[in-house]
């Protein structure tokens, strides 16, 4: 009777394996108290609970992309410091690759002197309101951005400086005070959508075949290979739930050979 009950309830009501598990225990406890364990370890009880784990499977989420492959081609390219395009989409991927951000958040990033601090060593950044996890009690924290002073290519707070710098005429032709604008055709903030088609671009030219959307996933399961802790993690990439992340963006690493330590130029900042 209980080995048909719980096939019932796949076959019949569609329930899930963990929830007929627990279906199970409790018809097992309500029959027999003292001995639910002979009805559970019941041989057609066993095999019908297998059969409908087998039926459906637990899907493993497949390895994410080993951000060092990212890393090594940024600290390798050759790139235009004073091209408006180059210099934009190099520091987009960069901001992306040292905080695991979104990259709507990379729109959010202003230059004025209200969100934006530079102490002649670190910088600060402070966006606006507009990030997915904003609302009325929490806000997304600042980006403090650290000096590379081993690599110019991998140095967040020198290509900040020089994007700030290299589009400011063009910036204030509109007084738009946003860290990335468009280049082509009337200045005005750059959207989602033209930052995501910049760093797209790089991660082509790296040979790395993946949307730029999935820098999160990939930096945030990065860093939990590495052993940071869990709330340096969620704290790094503004994620407002931990169970969001263990459940859909934490992933095993495809190998390289390569090591990563870009991470370190990014802290989160009150």
């Amino acid at each position: 009777m209980v080995a048909r009950y719980l096939a019932d309830l796949y076959l019949i009501n569609k329930l899930s394996y963990n929830t007929i598990l627990l279906h199970k225990s409790v018809v097992a406890t309500l029959c027999n108290a003292e001995d639910a364990g002979q009805i559970s370890s019941h041989k057609l009880v066993k095999h019908v609970l297998k059969s409908i784990a087998l039926k459906k499977p637990v899907t493993h989420k497949p390895p994410v992309w080993n951000i060092d492959t990212l890393t090594s081609f940024l600290s390798s390219n050759t790139v235009d410091e004073n091209n408006p395009f180059a210099a934009s989409r190099h520091t987009a991927t960069l901001l992306l690759l040292c905080s695991g951000r979104r990259v709507h958040d990379l729109t959010l990033l202003l230059v004025d002197s209200d969100h934006c601090v530079d102490d002649g060593s670190n910088i600060i950044l402070k966006p606006m309101f507009g990030s997915k996890t904003d609302s009325d009690t929490h806000r997304q924290s600042g980006w403090r951005l650290l000096p590379n002073t081993t690599c110019k290519n991998l140095d967040p707070v020198f290509w900040v400086r020089k994007l700030i710098d290299l589009l400011k005429d063009r910036r204030d032709s509109v007084n738009c005070p946003n860290l990335f604008i468009n280049i082509r055709g009337k200045a005005k903030a750059a959207s989602r959508t033209v930052i995501a088609g910049w760093v797209k671009t790089v991660l082509t030219e790296a040979g790395i075949p993946v949307t730029p959307g999935s820098l999160r996933s990939a930096v945030s399961s990065k860093n939990w290979s590495d052993n940071f802790p869990l709330d340096e993690i969620l704290s790094r990439g503004n994620w407002k739930s931990k169970d969001t992340f263990t459940r859909f963006y934490r992933r095993e690493i495809v190998p390289a050979s390569a090591s990563n330590s870009i991470t370190r130029m990014f802290n989160p900042a009150d």
